[in-house]
């Protein structure tokens, strides 16, 4: 349970601009790696717990992100999840829309997970399967998409909530805006 959000959100801004900024090189290459892959689980278990509380609101709930995958063609277990090139069709790349909690799962039970680096030493995205979804595709989360999804989460200040019972259920169902 999330008792204060703040800090929780704060901390979701400050991995934010960290990743932006972040350039790997040889001095720093091994460091950086392993303080880019605990930045994003842990932000992204962040978001997912912040989803089931009423600190954002249902419009940042429903928020959606294209992402990019690529179909499986070998068999991914624990001895060859990192060949990324050998399991996927890398050449062939659809794109499908997804919420903001299934691009959290795919972080939190990811399976496969390399990060790709582009120019300069700017991290590029993360090449990323979770547990179920290594046995189909590949999933492609870009920078830019992480860092929506941090900020998206970290800047929402609902204002309003309200609470009625399902007769069916029992449970409350609730609204935040």
């Amino acid at each position: 349970m999330v008792l204060d959000s703040y800090p929780w959100k704060k901390s979701l801004l400050s991995t934010a601009t960290w990743l932006d900024k972040v350039r790997l090189d040889e001095r720093n290459w091994s460091r950086s790696l392993v303080r880019v892959e605990k930045e994003l689980f842990l932000g992204f278990y962040a978001i997912r717990k912040l989803l089931d509380t009423f600190s954002v609101t249902d419009k940042t709930k429903a928020k959606t992100f294209e992402l990019k995958w690529s179909p499986r063609i070998r068999t991914v277990d624990y001895l060859n999840w990192h060949r990324i090139d050998k399991n996927f069709d890398l050449k062939t790349t659809r794109t499908e829309t997804r919420d903001i909690r299934f691009l959290c799962n795919q972080f939190v039970h990811s399976y496969v997970f390399v990060i790709k680096i582009g120019s300069k030493g700017r991290l590029s995205g993360v090449y990323i399967s979770s547990d179920k979804a290594r046995h189909a595709k590949l999933y492609f989360v870009g920078i830019r998409q992480m860092l929506l999804a941090f900020r998206i989460v970290a800047t929402d200040d609902p204002t309003r909530s309200h609470a009625t019972r399902n007769e069916q259920t029992g449970q409350f169902e609730f609204i935040v805006t």
